[in-house]
């Protein structure tokens, strides 16, 4: 399983918690309790007097959190931001604070990677080996501490922090767009292209679209991030190819219709023909067959087909 999360990271984190797990939590800064840790777990944080003194962590949040049964320790060189269960891992950006939970683009992703979890099972223990470990009596001497509060610099409201990305697949048969088509929405289509191209180093070749009809399935739940793999066919129908999983850079929602980005960088080295591909298939077993319909795939059927693109196959 993997999943990426934005906005309130620690928010959508403790949704994923239904029964009590362990948790080790090493989060540079706190000043807040948004992550609901209990009894038995241990946090991971820099409370060295200077961060308390400039309000990077909070003595009154380690307080709490240490009444409350949380084992913390502090580590002046700590700069992670990671949450681990026996069958999770969270890594990502975000400190425990209420700017990140609230304000702040954080990212971060999930993981229940059996090798990960073991790497950073080890990478906690050793951290907590040279860590120092915090009483109520370190803690009463970091609460006396006066702390300065810096003004924090104004930020924008971002857009990005308020999406949910995709992380499905999609089936979808396309056929070349006319002329005609293509240069109602030409003028819009190229200055989206070329923004993309400046912002990300992308060659304005390998940024393709895919132009779609309003108020259906791909159209309504499709998002970015979500991952195309098109069926190509020629004009006359006499030919088509299967592309790779296709990543959706921006989606473009206009009157009557939807434009999808997306970068097909590498992808004509590797786009297989739908005859090979239809004699390559029979052996993978997959939940739904790929014909001449736009569809949804499951995660468990695009694995099985990446497999498809590793392989040598000859167009």
């Amino acid at each position: 399983m993997g999943q990426f999360l934005t906005g309130d990271i620690w928010g959508e984190v403790n949704k994923l918690f239904g029964k009590r797990q362990k948790k080790i939590a090493c989060i540079a800064y706190v000043t807040s309790e948004k992550l609901k840790l209990t009894r038995g777990d241990i946090l991971i944080c820099d409370a060295s007097d200077y961060e308390i003194r400039f309000g990077a962590t909070s003595a009154k949040t380690l307080d709490s959190y240490l009444k409350g049964g949380v084992k913390i320790f502090s580590n002046q060189q700590l700069h992670s931001k990671l949450l681990l269960t026996n069958s999770f891992l969270v890594i990502g950006s975000a400190n425990l604070s209420t700017s990140s939970a609230e304000r702040l683009t954080e990212s971060s992703v999930v993981t229940t990677d059996d090798i990960l979890i073991s790497q950073a099972k080890a990478f906690c223990h050793n951290l907590i080996k040279e860590s120092r470990l915090l009483g109520q009596e370190e803690i009463n001497v970091l609460l006396k501490i006066k702390v300065v509060k810096r003004t924090f610099k104004p930020t924008t409201t971002s857009k990005t922090r308020q999406k949910q990305f995709g992380d499905g697949y999609w089936f979808v048969p396309v056929f070349p767009m006319k002329d005609r088509a293509y240069d109602k929405i030409k003028d819009k289509v190229e200055q989206t292209t070329k923004l993309i191209s400046e912002r990300e180093n992308i060659d304005e070749y390998d940024i393709s679209i895919l132009k779609w009809n309003a108020n259906t399935e791909l159209s309504n739940n499709a998002k970015e991030g979500d991952q195309l793999i098109l069926r190509f066919n020629n004009t006359s129908r006499t030919r088509s190819h299967l592309y790779p999983p296709l990543t959706i850079l921006q989606k473009e929602v206009n009157n009557g219709y939807v434009c999808f980005y997306y970068d097909k960088s590498d992808s004509e080295k590797r786009k297989i023909s739908w005859t090979k591909f239809q004699s390559a298939v029979k052996n993978l077993e997959l939940k739904k067959s790929l014909s001449t319909r736009t569809k949804t795939v499951s995660k468990d059927d695009a694995e099985k087909l990446k497999n498809l693109w590793k392989k040598p196959f000859v167009n």
